[in-house]
């Protein structure tokens, strides 16, 4: 992580851990954090984990219900996972400059066939990601 705040966002860096490009390669978000989690590699005797909140532009997405690694159709700027759960839309919150905050319990998405659990977001410029926080959390294991 101390990488990615001295050097910047990179996309696909070699000395990051490889766990798929079911989209490509881009830097990948979700608006839950149970699927974020999965990335911190915890375990019992190692519980703690860190989080890269961050604000993401996402402008046109392109949806996708199933692994998509081709290159983006034109005119869209990102790539969206639809997931078969999400955050209650009805509780997003949205700031007074724009800036979107999916909050909330999760729900169904309503999303007839998919792959995926959790929604996931794909850019694939450096330059739509905006870093805000570092979080360091420790998972309780049962």
């Amino acid at each position: 992580m101390y990488a990615s705040r001295s050097q910047g966002l990179r996309i696909a860096p070699p000395e990051a851990p490889v766990t798929g490009y079911m989209f490509g390669k881009g830097i990948y978000f979700a608006d839950m954090v149970s699927k974020s989690a999965n990335y911190c590699f915890t375990s019992q005797s190692q519980p703690e984990g860190i989080l890269l909140l961050c604000e993401v532009i996402l402008g046109d997405m392109h949806e996708c219900t199933r692994a998509d690694a081709t290159p983006l159709p034109p005119g869209m700027h990102s790539r969206k996972g639809v997931g078969s759960t999400q955050p209650d839309p009805s509780t997003y919150y949205t700031s007074p400059d724009g800036v979107v905050y999916p909050i909330g319990k999760p729900k169904p998405s309503n999303v007839k066939s998919t792959a995926l659990l959790y929604n996931e977001y794909i850019v694939y410029d450096v330059a739509q990601v905006k870093q805000k926080y570092l979080v360091r959390v420790k998972f309780l294991y049962k």
